[in-house]
């Protein structure tokens, strides 16, 4: 590929991984056997393709005689829908599925209505994800099957499969999903997502195209998609592929390092950030907020085409999420069923990452759409980062020698010395050694820079090995416990964008157990419009409290006024939540 060429569509297809490669190259020269003949040609093949069988198996956390080779992903969604359907017509007809699946599981259930099948097709919410509750109620007693995609192929967002799985098995209903996107991004042990069928499409996943699996599990009842001879155990006829069975289960094999992808997770967030930074409300995330696959941005550039985007960017590989007409705008299947505004969706693009890809290559398209390293603001982390190695604690704006309103609201709520206390942004703030002096002996510090981190522990010495510290992001922290106390007194002001007010909530929720107190500093609104050099939202109780919804009862709030170490005066309000 030329230094002009970059590659950012690796959802569509991926290129052949070395591996791959050299796995299946005795096989275009030498091994030409039929894998069905029992001589000395033969049985090179067959143990090549049994071998391949057991590789995709242990990708997916199951027996190898519960793998079916395939042509590739349809083939596998095809089989799964119409093999369930043409087995079971004799206990149903019902099939549930979701507005936001690849055509490759929606067509084939436009086929099956032709022949008697009842299809239900769920909607999602904003960021593409269904609510498992919406498939418990579609439920019927002639409902046979439940086909709901593990991530989505367009915004990467990813279904809560194993918690549709235990509705389903509870209704003795059998569960598809459609994991060509997720195979080798994240974990799709079948096991841990609960269900029957799982639809594997090789050229995701670093093999070759023309190869896929389907994933069924022992006992499920199902017709053979095509029949024939008894090849893969009578469930899918023809001689198997032994060249490309043996490219799929080298790419699986390699998966193996593969899953959860946290370089790739970081290249493409680093990119979104800069792009959020440079273009502000004139850009936003489709699936932002949601859990989404590691490698998959697909943004909207609010008012622009995405065609006219991707012209500007040429040498580029990524795709659109709309198609402009004269008069109109017609958004992606996708993109309608998640409700995005035309304006927005108009200008969607799909800039999916895959191993190979380079910090160079995406600063080479941030520079091509006009994001400089100098007009654009660093990430958040970065940001605070460099805070925090450029000043003494004593000189951030926010510095407390000893912050007493923040300890007399976390004392009016009772807690008692063996409460869990989480302060968010701590590391700059001497409360953690207030709560210590008290006596709270469980206590977690989260900040997004470990700079600031690192200069608490190093301020309290022994004392820190009682506290537990977090470097993250609030925004994507996933707390591993729940809290009785919830202490923020200068981050979520600094969430001006709807996405990030959504995941911070969603984590607060998460985090804090009913009863619990949920006590959050803001800038008032008289207070500054921003702080350290970035916007912030400013707050009285009654908006703050909208801004939490339902759940969180307001009931006290302070109002400070800070000085901060400069002289300046910074109104603050406090308000304290009960989580109900």
């Amino acid at each position: 590929m030329s230094q002009n060429q970059i590659y950012l569509d690796f959802n569509a297809s991926t290129p052949l991984a070395p591996e791959v490669v050299e796995a299946m190259r005795p096989f275009l020269i030498e091994h030409f056997g039929n894998p069905s003949s029992h001589h000395w040609a033969g049985a090179p093949a067959k143990a090549a393709v049994e071998r391949a069988r057991a590789q995709v198996a242990a990708l997916l956390g199951c027996d190898p005689d519960e793998v079916v080779f395939t042509s590739g992903g349809t083939e596998s969604n095809n089989h799964a829908l119409k093999g369930v359907y043409f087995a079971n017509r004799d206990r149903g007809d019902h099939i549930v599925t979701t507005a936001v699946e690849h055509p490759a599981v929606l067509q084939p259930l436009r086929f099956l209505e032709r022949l008697g099948a009842t299809v239900t097709i769920l909607p999602v919410d904003r960021a593409g994800r269904v609510d498992p509750d919406d498939v418990r109620k579609a439920l019927t007693p002639r409902t046979v099957l439940v086909s709901v995609m593990h991530a989505n192929n367009e915004v990467g967002t990813v279904q809560p499969v194993a918690e549709i799985a235990a509705i389903t098995r509870a209704a003795g209903v059998l569960l598809h999903t459609d994991a060509a996107q997720s195979v080798g991004k994240i974990p799709t042990r079948v096991g841990d997502l609960g269900v029957d069928l799982l639809s594997v499409a090789g050229h995701k996943l670093y093999a070759p195209k023309g190869i896929g699996a389907l994933f069924i599990r022992r006992g499920t009842r199902i017709e053979p998609f095509v029949h024939g001879a008894g090849h893969e155990q009578g469930r899918r006829a023809g001689t198997e592929n032994v060249l490309l069975a043996v490219g799929l289960g080298a790419a699986c094999e390699v998966a193996t390092r593969w899953v959860g992808m946290p370089d790739v997770r970081e290249l493409r967030d680093r990119f979104e950030a800069r792009l959020k930074a440079h273009f502000g409300e004139a850009l936003t995330v489709n699936g932002g907020g949601a859990e989404r696959l590691p490698n998959t941005a697909n943004v909207n550039f609010v008012g622009r085409a995405g065609a006219e985007v991707l012209s500007n960017l040429p040498g580029v590989a990524a795709s659109t999420g709309s198609a402009c007409h004269a008069d109109s705008v017609e958004l992606s299947p996708v993109l309608a069923a998640m409700r995005v505004p035309p304006k927005e969706g108009m200008g969607a693009v799909r800039f999916s990452l895959g191993r190979t890809t380079t910090w160079g290559e995406l600063e080479q398209v941030l520079a091509a759409l006009g994001v400089t390293a100098a007009a654009s603001r660093p990430s958040l982390r970065d940001h605070w980062q460099g805070v925090y190695e450029q000043k003494a604690e004593e000189e951030v704006s926010w510095f407390q020698a000893r912050p007493d309103i923040s300890l007399a609201l976390i004392m009016r709520t009772g807690a008692g010395r063996d409460a869990r206390i989480v302060d968010l942004g701590g590391g700059a703030s001497r409360l953690v050694d207030a709560l210590l002096d008290s006596g709270v002996s469980r206590m977690t510090v989260v900040d997004i820079a470990a700079a600031a981190l690192e200069r608490a522990r190093n301020r309290l010495g022994p004392r820190a090995s009682a506290v537990t510290w977090v470097t993250s992001d609030v925004a994507h922290w996933k707390p591993d416990s729940t809290f009785d106390v919830w202490h923020d007194r200068a981050v979520f002001h600094f969430m001006v964008r709807d996405e990030d007010r959504k995941a911070y909530l969603a984590t607060l929720r998460s985090a804090l157990r009913p009863g619990g107190h949920a006590i959050i500093g803001t800038f008032a609104s008289d207070g500054p419009e921003r702080c350290s050099g970035l916007p912030v939202r400013r707050y009285e109780p009654e908006a703050l409290a909208a801004e939490l919804g339902t759940g969180f009862r307001l009931v006290d709030s302070v109002r400070d006024e800070h000085v901060t170490p400069g002289g300046k005066v910074q109104r603050f309000q406090f308000s304290r939540f009960v989580r109900e």
